[in-house]
C-alpha cells in the first residue's frame, strides 16, 4: 500500500503540507516525493512492489500533467501494449499508464481500468484536480476542504485532521 494526497488550491501561509502528509508515512516507507503543480500539490509515500526503479516512483509526470496513484491496475499490460507506439514507457509501474491513457482518453481512461485504486490527476490544460476511485472502492481516499475553500485529498483520514473541519469518504466509481 501506498500513500497519496493533494492539496487543490494555493496553501495559506501557515499551511505544513509534509507535516499532515507525513502521518502516512508508515504506508509508504520507501521513498516520498511532492511537487508543486503550481496550482497545489500533490504528494507519494512510496511502498515499491512493481517498478522498483526509480523511475517507477509517483507522482508521474506527462505534458505537464501529473498523477499520484495508490493502487494496483489489473490487465495494465494489454493497455500498455495498446499505447507503446505513443509514449516510451520508463518504469514497470502498472500506474505509469494513467497519464498516457489520460492524454488519448481524458477522463474516459477510467471506463478502461479494470483493478484497485485511489488516484489524483492534475490536468495542467483546464488547471484541475481529478479525484477518482476504483468502481468498488477497495483503495480508500478521503475528502475535506480547508479554511480557504480548497479541496484536500488524502489516502486516510488523519492527514486531514488539521487541515479541514469535516473530512468525508471520496466516493467509489
Amino acid at each position: 500500500m501506498c500513500s497519496i494526497m493533494a492539496y487543490c488550491g494555493q496553501p495559506a501561509t501557515d499551511f505544513d503540507f509534509l507535516k499532515a502528509f507525513n502521518k502516512t508515512i508508515s504506508r509508504g516507507p520507501d521513498d516520498t516525493r511532492i511537487i508543486d503543480t503550481g496550482s497545489g500539490f500533490l504528494g507519494f509515500h512510496r511502498l515499491a512492489i512493481m517498478g522498483l526503479k526509480p523511475e517507477g516512483m509517483q507522482p508521474f509526470e506527462l505534458d505537464g500533467n501529473f498523477v499520484v496513484c495508490n493502487g494496483e491496475i489489473y490487465g495494465y499490460e494489454k493497455l500498455k501494449n495498446e499505447l507503446v507506439s505513443e509514449y516510451t514507457f520508463k518504469s514497470g509501474s502498472d500506474c505509469e499508464i494513467l497519464l498516457p491513457l489520460f492524454r488519448k482518453h481524458n477522463v474516459e481512461l477510467f471506463a478502461k481500468l479494470d483493478g484497485e485504486f485511489a488516484l489524483i490527476i492534475y490536468d495542467k490544460n483546464t488547471d484541475n484536480f481529478i479525484a477518482a476511485r476504483d468502481p468498488i472502492g477497495i483503495r480508500p481516499l478521503y475528502y475535506g476542504y480547508d479554511k480557504n475553500g480548497v479541496i484536500v485529498f488524502a489516502s486516510e483520514a488523519k492527514c486531514l485532521l488539521s487541515i479541514c473541519s469535516k473530512i468525508m469518504p471520496f466516493p467509489p466509481g
